[in-house]
């Protein structure tokens, strides 16, 4: 047996705990997704890491699944449901930055016209998603945050981490994190899409706990 082989046999349990996260969605599928994340974390991790490999294939494997996930649950969404819940995402971003705070249903629902049973339906359609976007961020995200614990009043060595971004990566942390936009308003600021967004924003963190973790 190969050390790869190894590997895959000594992560199976993990790959199928988070292919349990994903609902609706044949596990075999995503097992293989699991398969595939796990194999880029083996090629990408670097025995001198401070991390466990456990910790870290975490997020390759949880990354493959959700695109997967992503795209399948794309799919199946209703183009209209589709177009209305970018049309509600837009008025959100429009009333938050008039009134100065996230609007309520009953807001969104008397600013678009439509009733506000609708805006409900619309938004658990899409919640599956949204909802996983959240997770994706999670493990990476909260142990930065524990992290700057450590760190002095002034957050330098945080700043050197984020120093050490692209342009365009800084642009996605510091409004994601500094401002606290959402995906779809820093995508709409940005002018990309949200998909993208969340791919950098994941990349960008990694980029920082790894330099962080020194």
């Amino acid at each position: 047996m190969t050390e790869l082989q190894t590997i895959i046999s000594l992560h199976e349990k993990l790959i199928y705990k988070i292919a349990s996260k994903f609902h609706d969605l044949d596990k075999e599928d995503l097992y293989q997704c699991g398969i595939i994340g796990l194999i880029k974390a083996y090629k990408n991790y670097k025995k001198t890491e401070t991390t466990k490999f456990t910790t870290y294939a975490y997020n390759y494997i949880f990354g493959e699944m959700y695109e997967f996930a992503n795209n399948m649950r794309s799919i199946r969404l209703n183009k209209n449901i589709l177009k209305l819940y970018k049309k509600i995402e837009q008025a959100k971003y429009h009333l938050a930055q008039s009134k100065g705070y996230y609007p309520s249903n009953q807001e969104l629902s008397l600013f678009l016209g439509i009733d506000e049973s609708i805006i409900y339906e619309v938004e658990r359609a899409t919640s599956t998603i949204m909802s996983l976007d959240q997770e994706s961020e999670r493990p990476i995200y909260e142990t930065i945050s524990s992290k700057k614990d450590d760190i002095n009043t002034n957050n330098i060595d945080l700043k050197d981490s984020i120093s050490h971004l692209s342009e365009e990566e800084q642009s996605i942390i510091n409004y994601r994190y500094f401002k606290d936009y959402t995906q779809s308003e820093t995508a709409k600021i940005l002018g990309m899409s949200q998909v993208k967004v969340s791919r950098y924003e994941k990349k960008s963190l990694t980029k920082m706990y790894n330099y962080l973790s020194i």
